[in-house]
């Protein structure tokens, strides 16, 4: 491989971690004012950039949005959704929810292999099951820095963890909040995620084909 080619794959992992932490912002807290605008700057850079058809409509959808919504907006969706027990549209989060009907199914059994191959650990402190989308993009994210730093295992882990656990979770919460027209921001937020991982898919596949 020459230096080029690596410099591009740095390049390509560094894209990558900066559209997982943009991913992961939507749901680590409740927004606040200096998150707002650090998302407004973002999708105002990305409505200039062409990156596939899917993923182009909904950064425009969701620039257009935070330029009308205002913080309480925002945090009215962001407790309705995922911090008030009462509400009759909270959206659960973990995988096995979706893949098995239930939390702490068996897919959960599956996942915890997975994490164990990659030598992945829960920290202690946290209470959210493995399979929470944060901690399962968490978890992506380690392994994309591991493969930035040449683990090879680490890029054949990124396409199980995709491929069985994160974007059928996603497709499901996708569906799930679709119906809820309370929620238009968070629906952008979950399209977005959900259009970048299967653009991660369809260049993973690629890879394989090649390979």
């Amino acid at each position: 491989m020459s230096q080029q080619t690596e410099l591009s794959d740095r390049d390509l992992s560094l894209v990558r971690l900066r559209f997982l932490d943009l991913a992961k912002s939507f749901f680590q807290e409740e927004p606040d004012g200096e998150r707002i605008s650090r998302w407004r700057g973002i999708f105002a850079a990305l409505g200039k950039e062409h990156i596939n058809q899917q993923l182009d409509e909904v950064t425009r959808q969701l620039g257009e949005m935070l330029d009308d919504k205002d913080l309480q907006d925002l945090r009215n969706e962001y407790y309705d959704l995922f911090v008030n027990p009462y509400s009759e549209h909270l959206l659960p989060l973990n995988a096995s929810y979706y893949l098995d009907g239930k939390s702490f199914g068996p897919s959960l059994v599956s996942y915890r292999e997975l994490l164990k191959q990659g030598q992945l650990i829960k920290d202690s402190s946290i209470t959210d099951p493995e399979d929470s989308l944060l901690l399962m993009l968490d978890a992506l994210v380690t392994l994309v820095e591991e493969e930035k730093q040449g683990s090879k295992q680490a890029r054949v882990l990124q396409d199980q963890l995709i491929h069985q656990f994160l974007l059928p979770t996603v497709q499901h919460i996708n569906v799930s909040i679709t119906s809820n027209t309370r929620a238009d921001f968070y629906q952008k937020c979950i399209a977005f995620l959900h259009a970048y991982l299967e653009l991660e898919q369809g260049l993973m596949q690629r890879e394989n084909f090649t390979n």
